[in-house]
């Protein structure tokens, strides 16, 4: 489909006639000068029609041409053109480019002059004004209007067709799929290749309808950007040479076996279509016209071969490519509460995405945090190859000898058409010291005596280590006992009573302590002093927990803690945002996290777990009352 008609044809054709004869005519010259000159096919022109600008260098040597900006136009081109002319037995040689200009808007626009590098110097052309006016009607000439029409009618040959530039655009551009196997194993790896094979000047291509890959795990490659002074290559097709444009690569990884079908690329493009002249009939004076061309690649059928079950490991999991495998511990010695780490890194070509982290056991004593998993890809070849690692924290919490698990890791080896398998042996770590608290969890609890009434922890307990009885407490203890029965039944009542008491006002203060604690956490994290914000954070939720729940220092943990609130209905997403913002704090003491964001998130989430409880816990009273 045709795009635009050009504007003042009959004034750019008897400029050529002009400019013709005087090249006939011009007399022989010694030397010719060398001149570097733009001119615009119309000086003023509707926005709705378009014009031609051409630069011609003449008589020069040009190594490089830089056009100006033109802006206010959607420009096409440029279309190059060489001429070479004898007069007398001496040569001139000119050289053009020529671009064709649609108008965005109305006005004025200067177009500021173009540059060219002649024999190692830089010329300027001169700058073209252009005024656009109102979009208009594009007039039809008749006979009176144009004293040529007569010869034009007998020198003018039939316009091209739609269906001539279609069959002539499909044989000299058209685009190509390789793929570089048709055959293969589920898992494994395909690259197709999208190819621009072109013979003629196009203006602009985009892509319509792109294919959804059905079937497969797709990840597209990055292309190394061409230079755009480059010629792009030249490929021989069916005994024809084309320029050659590669602008897409994609690896495809099939999840599914038997023949899929890959749909073709769809695109749309303006190519530039030579026509003739009708006026003078001949080459010399041919144009070039936009032309609209919709057209499409060739499918691709792929075959996918099941894995073979023979010799398959129970370790397999889909790993499908070329891989080496290896993990080590930090150190095999290490004291209780110091943390040691384990990395396991995959390396080689696959997708190495579908690689997820082992599922290792580690002895109980080991407090275990979810794996930091490392991407490290590299997509700009032909082939998806890199290395993924997962890096385990591990914080023994006792002391001892302790056999930490074996793990094996099996892939597919795609050349050697069979499994391969590697094994982490278990490995002997030696921890020095005896279980306590972590310093963290000691934090949690240690409160200063006019914060804690003795009556709501309880009383902790003391052991004699007198050897001699008599004048011991024990012994004065034990004589005193038949008093204490006679008071027994008076002081058992009283002391529910107290408990009670005691119990509702633990209760009652727990709320106004946590939020203390959180505004000593906020004053903390405005001074990004990490360890006591997170030290502070923890306190304030084990404590408010604690208080409000009802649960002994010695049972406090997070399961007991989960089991509780869900005995008062909270929901489980509020008890597993609970859960998740204490494993923050404690990972966060250990092992370096994003300072900044994860210490004012965390401080946001466990405010959040602290008012929802609250609310929570109060209409449930309500309710019962």
């Amino acid at each position: 489909m045709k795009v635009q008609t050009t504007y003042h044809t009959y004034c750019r054709r008897m400029a050529l006639i002009v400019i013709f004869s005087l090249c006939m005519l011009w007399p022989a010259v010694s030397a010719f000068a060398q001149k570097f000159s733009a001119i615009a096919s119309a000086k003023e022109v509707p926005q709705n029609y378009t014009f031609e600008i051409t630069y011609s260098l003449e008589n020069g040597d040009l190594q490089k041409f830089i056009p100006p900006k033109m802006e206010g136009f959607d420009v096409y081109g440029p279309a190059q053109s060489t001429n070479v002319s004898i007069i007398n037995g001496r040569m001139s040689k000119s050289v053009s480019y020529t671009y064709t200009l649609q108008p965005k808007k109305q006005g004025e626009f200067t177009i500021p002059p173009a540059t060219a590098i002649v024999n190692n110097k830089e010329m300027k052309s001169n700058p073209l004004v252009v005024k656009v006016l109102a979009p208009q009607k594009k007039p039809q000439q008749s006979a009176a209007q144009d004293p040529f029409d007569a010869f034009r009618q007998q020198q003018r040959s039939q316009p091209n067709s739609e269906e001539e530039i279609e069959r002539y655009a499909q044989k000299n551009m058209f685009v190509r799929v390789a793929p570089s196997k048709t055959s293969l194993y589920e898992g494994d790896q395909l690259t197709l290749t999208y190819k621009l094979y072109f013979r003629v000047q196009f203006q602009s291509l985009q892509a319509t309808k792109t294919p959804s890959y059905n079937g497969f795990l797709s990840e597209e490659f990055k292309l190394p950007e061409r230079h755009p002074e480059d010629e792009p290559p030249i490929e021989e097709y069916n005994g024809k040479k084309y320029y050659v444009q590669e602008f897409k690569r994609v690896a495809l990884f099939p999840n599914k076996t038997g023949k899929i079908q890959i749909e073709p690329i769809e695109l749309n493009g303006v190519i530039l279509v030579e026509v003739m002249d009708p006026f003078f009939n001949n080459p010399f004076f041919n144009t070039l016209e936009p032309y609209e061309y919709k057209f499409k690649s060739n499918a691709v059928e792929i075959e996918v071969k099941p894995l073979p079950e023979k010799n398959k490991p129970a370790a397999f999991s889909g790993a499908v490519g070329k891989f080496a495998f290896e993990a080590q511990y930090d150190k095999e010695k290490g004291k209780v509460g110091e943390p040691l780490t384990l990395t396991v890194k995959y390396t080689g070509t696959g997708n190495l995405k579908l690689i997820t982290a082992p599922k290792l056991t580690f002895p109980e004593v080991f407090e275990a945090y979810e794996p930091k998993v490392k991407d490290d890809y590299a997509n700009n070849g032909s082939v998806v190859s890199g290395a993924k690692t997962f890096t385990y924290t591990l914080i023994p919490q006792d002391g001892g000898v302790f056999k930490m698990p074996a793990y094996e890791f099996a892939y597919f080896d795609t050349e050697k058409k069979d499994y391969v398998k590697f094994t982490l042996p278990e490995k002997t770590i030696t921890v020095e010291g005896k279980a306590k608290l972590s310093e963290n969890v000691v934090a949690f609890f240690k409160r200063e005596k006019e914060d804690r009434p003795k009556g709501i922890y309880g009383i902790r307990k003391q052991y004699v280590s007198h050897k001699d009885f008599a004048g011991s407490p024990m012994f004065w203890v034990l004589s005193g006992l038949p008093l204490t029965l006679l008071l027994l039944a008076f002081v058992f009542r009283k002391r529910d009573y107290s408990d009670a008491d005691m119990l509702a006002m633990r209760r009652g203060k727990a709320n106004k302590v946590a939020l203390k604690r959180m505004a000593a956490a906020k004053k903390l994290l405005q001074q990004q002093q990490k360890e006591p914000f997170y030290n502070e954070v923890i306190r304030a939720l084990w404590e408010y927990l604690s208080d409000k729940l009802l649960i002994p220092q010695s049972e406090l943990s997070k399961e007991n803690i989960a089991d509780k609130l869900r005995l008062k209905a909270v929901a489980e997403d509020k008890i597993a945002a609970l859960t998740d913002t204490l494993d923050t704090c404690e990972e966060a003491l250990f092992s370096p996290l994003d300072k900044e964001k994860a210490m004012l998130s965390t401080y946001e989430r466990a405010i959040d777990c602290i008012v929802g409880f609250e609310e929570h816990l109060k209409n449930e009273k309500k309710g019962h009352a």
